[in-house]
Order: C-alpha cells, then structure tokens, then sequence
C-alpha cells in the first residue's frame, strides 16, 4: 500500500462512519420442517438500541447466489419478507409449504437467510453494510423409515484404497435424512472440522499421514441431533470392512473412544 493510499483511505475514513451492527439473533441454528405441518416459524430478535430492516428469504442450495442467471422457484413463502424490528423487539418469521413440489422420499435442504440493513441517520454520512444470517431448513416428509435420531447409527464407515494407492476414509449415508457432523478425528488427527451427508450420500476423505497405518484406528466424532444439541460418536475401523458408530453416552469426560 503507498503513501498516498494511505492518506487517501485515512481521509475517507474521517468522513464516513462504517455502520455495521450485526445485532439480530435468530432462536435456533437449524429448523425441521415437520411434513405434518404446513409451516415451522422462527424468531428473530433485535437486542440493539436502534431499529433494524429485516429481510428474509427460502433459498435452493445449489443456486449460485453470486450469479445472474433465475434460480429455483420453490414451492414455500416466507412472511413477513420484509419487515422493520424495533429496539429491544422480536419478530416471527414464518416459512409455509404449499402441499406440493418437493420431493417425497428423502428430506430436502433449504436455506434460510435473515438480512439485517442498519437504519440510515439523515444528516450523516456513513458506510452502512448489510449483515446477513443464514440456517439450514430440513424439509422432512411424512412417512419417511427409520428414526432421524437414529440415522447417525447407520452410517457406513470404512478405510479404501485408490488406484493410487492412497488411503481415504469412506463414509455412506443409507438413510432418507441428512447427517451433519463436526470435528471428526482419526487417531486424534483431524480429518475434517464439519460434513453434511445427503441422503444416500458417499463422501470420501484423505486419511493423514500419520494414521496410515494397519489394524484397528479410532474415529471420533459429533452430530448435530434436530434441536442443534451435539452428541459424541465412536467408530472402530479395521481394514476395509465396513462398520458403524456407537454413541457414547457419556463422550464428554468419562468415555472415551
């Protein structure tokens, strides 16, 4: 950066103030669209001092959100779309499902994003950026098998080898409902901080270095249960043949994988 950057940013900045506030919070991380219901609400609440514009929308995730091209027109409304929080104030924000359009088999992902734009002050000049919160919606049909608790339980876990002859760490998702996990560790080396499992999903990862090595290894890991309460899991990997996770009721200091 030169000289004159510098002095060029520095008188920007002493005639602009930068309003960013980032005040809102949202009642939960995640929402479970139950199919017996035709809508699941959220609550949006304002802690600041000053009034918000709040703006909130349903969204595909696999729409390019930086791009121009029409995304998917999906079969829900979000109401209020937009709306104004006061001080102190709550809103709630309701996503309705039309009866049809989605499919029936399996649960969808949706996103939901909550913009929040900071009131502009008349008379001053400021930089006023928008603060935008996104959760995940899981939009779950009626009738699905198995138990969504459960789903964790059954996944598929093994150790494979490439053509290569490199050595991943395989994962496959049988249920109808998505999984998401954290801080999974092989050995006590991580092997990834987060992973969100589709149904009938497989994703394979690279096992490190240090941990490629024969006979048993330890995976351990959390899953995020419907309420965004975490709970610890334990997998014993021998060779290629595929195993699955126990939950360990007590992960947090008296058992250990």
């Amino acid at each position: 950066m030169t000289c004159a950057y510098r002095l060029m940013l520095l008188a920007v900045l002493s005639l602009t103030s930068v309003c960013a506030q980032g005040a809102l919070s949202l009642t939960g991380t995640r929402l479970i669209f139950d199919g017996r219901y035709r809508e699941v609400s959220l609550e949006v609440r304002n802690p600041g001092q000053d009034e918000v514009l709040v703006q909130a929308w349903l969204s595909d995730p696999l729409d390019d959100e930086t791009s121009s091209a029409s995304t998917r027109i999906l079969p829900f409304v979000v109401t209020p779309p937009l709306s104004r929080i006061g001080a102190g104030g709550r809103q709630a924000v309701r996503v309705l499902y039309q009866g049809a359009g989605m499919p029936e088999d399996r649960e969808s992902l949706l996103h939901l994003s909550v913009l929040e734009i900071p009131r502009h002050e008349p008379g001053r000049r400021q930089l006023t950026i928008a603060v935008r919160q996104r959760i995940n919606v899981f939009y779950r049909p009626v009738g699905l098998p198995g138990d969504p608790a459960e789903s964790t339980e059954r996944l598929d876990w093994a150790v494979t080898h490439d053509g290569t002859g490199t050595t991943q760490l395989q994962v496959s998702n049988p249920t109808a409902y998505h999984v998401s996990l954290e801080s999974l560790s092989l050995e006590g080396v991580q092997v990834s901080d987060h992973l969100l499992l589709a149904p009938g999903a497989r994703i394979e990862l690279p096992v490190p270095a240090s941990t490629q090595r024969p006979g048993l290894r330890r995976l351990a890991f959390k899953a995020l249960t419907d309420y965004g309460g975490l709970r610890g899991y334990c997998v014993h990997l021998n060779g290629q043949a595929s195993s699955r996770a126990r939950l360990l009721e007590n992960h947090s200091h008296q058992e250990s994988c």
